[in-house]
């Protein structure tokens, strides 16, 4: 995983800084942590910023290879080369591996001390919102690995080795909490409770926005499981989400609005996205913008539509055309170099203005979009599982794709009214816009509904068969070499033939 260093050092220091407005200032020791003195308002910045650095480095860009977007130039091939064939043991190697596993039952721990601290300091908005972002990593975790550790989990040295739950009984574990959470951010305080406010980075102590979150995360996961769950444990689950009490309508109980983290990113500590695909804080470019390129695929599904969201993603080449790579690709074809294919879009190659994903140093992290709400919603009509008009949802998803990605709302409008882009009653439509929509935003979730649908159909790297795409990732060295026994249950040796529970045959 190549990541700009300086933010694994800012990982360790975030989970001991005892200041909520300097848990990004590099000169705190991680090592003289005093845990007495840490309280819910300093733990919950650091560890929902840790959330976030983990969406947009490590899975984002995993995903964003695997989910069609990615390749590479000619000059980053080996930089990225266990990603592009498939390369299972590298990537779960100790060294220079993807720490997927590692960093999330990381962060997993520091939510667990957040929730203890939240019963001891008499602050039930806190634990909530632990619980919420416990089930978004066991999930991220399941959707990752397969069965992980649950039940015996995060309980210290009372279980060295934990036992492995099915991913499916975690699944709706974690949507059990998602729940719970909700019922208790819907609450009325009581005046001695603490209460979130600007220590809260992504919703600024807003519970009704929490609450929002919490359901469209809950839809999310039930959507995961819309090719071999029951129609009627998805329905009812959706269910107790509109039967609340506040509910007026579908959408006003799931998030319309993008959820984003913003720690306080400054000319010292960029924003990671940016430091790492794009320019440091010398403003230099960086390798990641030299080596990663849009995959031909990726350029040519925009151009088949007219899209003007590639106009914002991609700068031109010299020759004044967008032109992209073929994931996988190993040659040495000059076709290939960087100077010949198209770079991500900045403001350095915009005329100082705003991008579609890169905006500015300081521009916060997106957890999860407005966009992908929407078609999540559409996706949930379609199928028949709620109300409302699922043309409308779609139209709201692409709508918000368009502002995120700085369409004008005169092109949007164009865009909407064209045959091949109007809502036609199908799920390709719907996972094809969302794909578009999540480029480069959110690469996970693309590759988890590729896995999920097989939509939309992204070519795979040159001589792999077709069936032979990346499903899951092995279980990495650490767990091979402490907890032996659980992995050889699961029997997993090859990322192209093992399926996590949701992912159909």
């Amino acid at each position: 995983m190549k990541i700009n260093i300086s933010y694994f050092a800012i990982i360790i220091i975030a989970l001991f800084s005892a200041s909520c407005e300097k848990f990004l200032d590099v000169n705190k020791d991680p090592n003289n942590p005093v845990e007495e003195y840490i309280t819910v308002e300093q733990r919950l910045p650091a560890a929902l910023y840790h959330t976030a650095l983990q969406e947009v480095t490590q899975l984002n860009q995993l995903g964003s290879f695997w989910g069609g977007y990615w390749g590479t130039s000619t000059e980053g091939s080996n930089t990225y080369k266990k990603e592009q064939l498939y390369n299972g043991p590298a990537i779960m190697a100790k060294r220079d591996g993807i720490p997927i596993w590692e960093n999330g039952y990381i962060y997993l721990n520091y939510y667990e001390l957040l929730k203890m601290d939240a019963e001891g300091e008499g602050a039930p908005a806190y634990k909530a919102i632990a619980m919420v972002m416990q089930a978004w990593h066991y999930m991220r975790l399941v959707d990752t690995y397969g069965d992980i550790p649950f039940t015996q989990a995060l309980q210290g040295q009372k279980y060295p080795r934990p036992v492995y739950d099915n991913g499916a009984d975690v699944y709706k574990s974690s949507i059990d909490m998602l729940s719970t959470a909700v019922e208790l951010l819907g609450r009325s305080p009581l005046p001695s409770e603490k209460r979130p406010g600007k220590d809260d980075i992504l919703f600024n102590g807003d519970l009704s926005k929490w609450i929002k979150f919490a359901n469209t995360i809950k839809l999310r996961a039930l959507m995961r499981g819309s090719e071999v769950n029951s129609s009627s444990y998805i329905q009812s689950e959706i269910s107790k989400i509109l039967t609340a009490p506040s509910v007026s309508t579908t959408a006003s109980v799931f998030l319309t609005e993008t959820a984003q983290v913003q720690p306080g990113f400054n000319a010292t500590n960029l924003n990671p996205f940016w430091s790492t695909y794009y320019r440091n804080s010398s403003n230099k470019t960086t390798n990641g913008y030299i080596h990663i390129r849009p995959t031909q695929f990726a350029i040519d599904s925009y151009k088949l539509l007219s899209d003007p969201r590639l106009s914002r993603l991609y700068a031109k080449t010299k020759s004044g055309e967008y032109k992209g790579v073929i994931f996988g690709y190993e040659g040495s074809d000059v076709e290939y170099n960087k100077d010949n294919t198209s770079p991500l879009l900045g403001p350095s190659e915009n005329g100082g203005k705003a991008a579609a994903i890169l905006k500015s140093q300081t521009q916060p992290i997106i957890l999860l979009s407005a966009a992908e709400s929407w078609f999540l919603l559409a996706e949930a009509a379609h199928r028949g599982w709620i109300s409302g008009d699922a043309a409308e949802y779609y139209r709201n998803g692409i709508s918000a794709s368009m502002q995120q990605m700085e369409v004008s709302s005169s092109e949007r409008d164009t865009y909407l009214s064209r045959p091949d882009v109007v809502y036609n009653n199908t799920l390709e439509r719907i996972i094809l816009q969302k794909w578009l929509a999540l480029n480069s935003i959110s690469g996970f979730e693309a590759w988890s509904d590729y896995r999920r649908v097989g939509l939309p159909e992204i070519p795979n790297t040159p001589g792999s068969s077709p069936d032979e795409r990346p499903r899951r990732l092995l279980y990495p060295e650490t767990e091979v070499q402490t907890n032996i026994a659980e992995v050889t249950k699961r029997g997993v040796t090859d990322i192209t033939t093992a399926r996590v529970w949701w992912d159909k045959d």
